[in-house]
């Protein structure tokens, strides 16, 4: 009789893909509620800018030394101490009333985030049956829309009965519930052990490794382009639909929520595309072309609200290509399999990067100019960038 074939512990998975669609969570309540931030703490479009983008900035500055790290202390760790800064930088922020003390919260928010999203796709590698790999990965990266558009729909209900600042102190009770559950549930998992000695030496060489490797660096780069464009759209999507058609807050919140969800169906199709034999590359080429494409419909000037709206879900739709493409990437460009993290936390680093570049940049040309119509040319010259880088990884062979 035919053994019984052993089953990934999917509701493990899926507890731990939850803590990175609450850690998103953080990232999707501010858009919705930034006008009322600007008017709290009396700060221009440009400086709301860095609230949006300075989320990103840990990534930014210690992306690649994070994943190194991870290996390190351990993944499951790392994972519950990202989400107790998250709980920190919740509490922090809905106490303050100085632009730079909602800064620095956001920061710490920002550094929350990125330990989880290093380290949790570290761990389901660690626990998913190799048959399910492709499909596990895939969902995985449905963490950020999925994550960012539920806040949104969850948001105007929310504020009927609070303010901005009390939805940060509800975020931050829900994450210490998720927090001591997640502790709970993986405390009896032997997870892959860490590395029994690492040494600031060997992290630093594991970093230059990882970083000179053409394979891992385009794939950072790539992420850069793709990053810069879906958060310089996104997080300014319910001011733009506010200023412009004069649409409720609710509304805005919950249009920019249905355009963050479809991402979702571009992660997920990526993925089955990907399991078909698709190069990954000409996934990535594609969405790079939609994308660059569909920004001028968005910034139209001329166009109405359906053109506009419409150019956001195509733009949406087709970006979620590229995470699923290069982040599914990884195991395969990492110089080595014990160097699976450090790419991972180079790619995020990439991501990381875009994101804290493309608000302040989108804020300052509208600023200068008057015009949103500009938007179009920053989108899509990041996006016509993305397409050259992606036609050298093409060049490049996997591990």
């Amino acid at each position: 009789m035919k053994a019984k074939e052993e089953q990934s512990p999917w509701g493990l998975i899926f507890l731990l893909i939850g803590a990175g669609i609450l850690a998103a969570f953080q990232g999707g309540k501010v858009p919705p509620v930034l006008s009322d931030i600007r008017i709290d703490l009396a700060i221009s479009l440009f400086y709301s800018g860095w609230i949006l983008s300075i989320f990103s900035l840990t990534g930014l500055l210690l992306g690649t030394f994070t994943g190194a790290i991870a290996d390190a202390i351990g993944h499951r760790r790392l994972m519950l101490t990202g989400l107790v800064f998250q709980i920190a930088g919740c509490f922090m922020g809905s106490f303050t009333h100085s632009f730079y003390g909602l800064l620095a919260s956001r920061f710490l928010e920002g550094a929350g985030f990125l330990a989880v999203i290093i380290s949790t796709p570290t761990l389901i590698f660690q626990v998913v049956k190799s048959k399910d790999m492709a499909v596990a990965l895939s969902i995985w990266t449905c963490y950020i829309p999925a994550g960012v558009s539920l806040m949104m729909v969850l948001l105007p209900f929310i504020l009927l009965g609070t303010d901005w600042k009390g939805l940060w102190q509800i975020n931050a009770v829900i994450l210490m519930a998720y927090t001591l559950l997640l502790a709970k549930k993986t405390s009896h998992i032997k997870f892959m052990n860490p590395a029994t000695s690492v040494t600031l030496k060997k992290l630093i060489r594991d970093v230059i490794t990882t970083s000179t490797s053409a394979g891992p660096l385009l794939l950072a780069l790539i992420f850069i382009t793709y990053a810069l464009q879906w958060l310089a759209v996104m997080g300014f999507l319910p001011t733009l639909i506010i200023e412009k058609y004069g649409f409720s807050k609710s509304m805005a919140s919950i249009l920019t929520a249905a355009m963050v969800f479809v991402n979702i169906f571009g992660n997920l199709a990526g993925g089955k595309f990907l399991k078909r034999g698709i190069k990954r590359w000409k996934l990535i080429a594609l969405a790079c072309m939609v994308m660059g494409t569909s920004s001028f419909a968005i910034y139209s000037v001329d166009a109405n609200f359906i053109l506009n709206y419409t150019g956001c879900l195509i733009f949406s739709i087709f970006g979620g290509l590229i995470p699923a493409s290069i982040l599914g990437g990884v195991p395969d460009y990492a110089p080595s399999k014990n160097l699976v993290a450090t790419t991972n936390g180079l790619v995020i680093q990439g991501g990381q990067a875009g994101q804290v570049m493309g608000p302040p940049i989108l804020a300052y040309l509208v600023s200068q100019t008057g015009s949103w119509s500009c938007g179009s040319w920053l989108i899509g010259s990041a996006a016509f960038i993305g397409l050259v880088l992606t036609l050298c990884l093409s060049r490049v062979k996997p591990r």
